[in-house]
């Protein structure tokens, strides 16, 4: 064997040394005693009737976060609500107690009483007397003169001086029970290209102008949301009251509102009406042919006003109108009650 085929083969037992080291490399590193390496974020698959879905494991915060999916899955989230049911009972709402007493006053009655009385006088002799007694000369005796009087008699009777009579009815008033119901609703924050995002009239107003935002031209006017509250015209859905954030935008707007709900009515004239969504608005009912009681279902015809405490109102109507940055003037209430 000269050099040439002695280095060749010495070559060759280096690079199978070195092979055979990272092999053993590779072993070892792939576990050590207990330690060993995997994935820091494991991957789930879920697979649906069209399509194979990647979710990601909830991460530490407790969001869990979902990537693309190449099919049609659907996910649900459930919203929940109170409500308020309004019964009666009966309880003890006092007594009263009826308790015959005697009392006694003085009466003064004038009434004339007589009486005999004896005079007792000496008259000359020569005058003739009659009824004489002791007549006898030089004889002794006595006499006996009896006087007689009147006194008082009083005699009482019972007769009738009239009667109490005792009655138990029954008496209905109107009140207005106030309760504090939770209702839960869905927020929706869009992130990177909205574009294939859309949004469901089902949704919520609020959180549909939220993710949707209003949009500014290149000349500076609003659009979307905002330009349906300033615009002008009449105002015939009640979201758009409800879901205002400038009410000095909806004063003196015509308002036209139909198939509301009386939810409550305070004094004669406030009325407070479902808008939907768990919203409601004040109407003061400017209608004296109108009386809707609660429950009612309306129709309203009027304009937009800001300042409470010029609608004339008084007591818990003023009260509750106050907190209120508008309401509802209502020229024309209509009980429909369909």
């Amino acid at each position: 064997m000269n050099s040439f085929e002695y280095l060749r083969s010495g070559k060759s037992a280096l690079t199978l040394a070195g092979v055979a080291c990272i092999g053993l490399a590779g072993c070892c590193t792939k576990r050590y005693q207990s330690a060993y390496y995997q994935s820091s974020r494991p991957t789930y698959y879920s697979s649906t009737s069209t399509a194979t879905t990647r979710e990601q494991a909830p991460t530490p915060t407790g969001r869990t976060e979902y990537a693309a999916t190449t099919g049609s899955t659907n996910m649900v989230v459930p919203l929940y609500q109170e409500s308020v049911n309004v019964g009666k009972r009966e309880v003890e709402a006092g007594s009263v107690r009826l308790r015959k007493v005697v009392k006694t006053e003085t009466v003064n009655q004038p009434v004339e009483l007589r009486h005999e009385e004896v005079v007792i006088d000496r008259e000359p002799a020569g005058q003739t007397a009659q009824n004489q007694v002791l007549s006898q000369p030089f004889q002794e005796g006595e006499t006996v003169i009896q006087l007689k009087q009147e006194v008082p008699v009083i005699e009482k009777q019972t007769s009738p001086a009239g009667q109490i009579v005792v009655q138990t009815r029954s008496a209905a008033e109107q009140t207005n029970i106030q309760a504090e119901v939770r209702r839960e609703d869905i927020d929706i924050a869009k992130q990177g290209d909205t574009r294939n995002i859309i949004i469901g009239q089902n949704v919520h107003s609020s959180a549909r102008n939220e993710a949707s935002g209003a949009a500014e031209t290149s000349s500076g006017q609003t659009t979307g949301a905002a330009a349906s509250f300033s615009a002008g015209g009449t105002i015939t859905d009640p979201a758009t009251l409800s879901a205002s954030t400038d009410p000095s935008t909806l004063s003196g707007r015509q308002v036209q509102l139909s198939g509301l709900k009386v939810r409550r009515a305070t004094g004669d004239r406030l009325l407070v009406l479902s808008a939907g969504q768990g919203q409601h608005i004040c109407v003061v009912n400017n209608d004296q042919t109108a009386n809707p009681k609660t429950g009612d279902i309306v129709n309203v015809t009027g304009s937009v006003k800001t300042g409470g405490s010029d609608a004339g109102l008084s007591g818990a109507a003023a009260q509750e109108l106050s907190s209120k940055p508008f309401y509802v003037e209502a020229q024309k209430v209509e009980v429909t009650n369909k």
